[in-house]
């Protein structure tokens, strides 16, 4: 009986990680994508600009692989908008 229940605890767990496991933020694209995006705006940047942009860039991509999704899509759309 308690063999049962805990192969049953076990299944639920693997679905679970399934689901979500499918609704994760590709971070590496995210990252590459908004860097790609500042490339041509970087080159009239002065340093302590650039600096800030990249710190930015990293903190989005920390966020996204820690799993903190509210704050990462925050940090990359603060991105976008400072490539346009």
């Amino acid at each position: 009986m308690l063999r049962t229940a805990l192969i049953g605890l076990a299944a639920i767990g693997l679905i679970a990680g399934a689901a979500s496991a499918q609704g994760k933020m590709d971070c590496a694209a995210m990252y590459k994508g908004a860097l790609d995006k500042m490339q041509a705006k970087a080159a009239g940047l002065p340093g302590d600009k650039l600096a800030e942009t990249h710190r930015l860039a990293l903190r989005a991509y920390d966020a996204c692989s820690a799993g903190d999704e509210f704050n990462a899509t925050k940090f990359f759309q603060q991105l976008a908008e400072e490539a346009r």
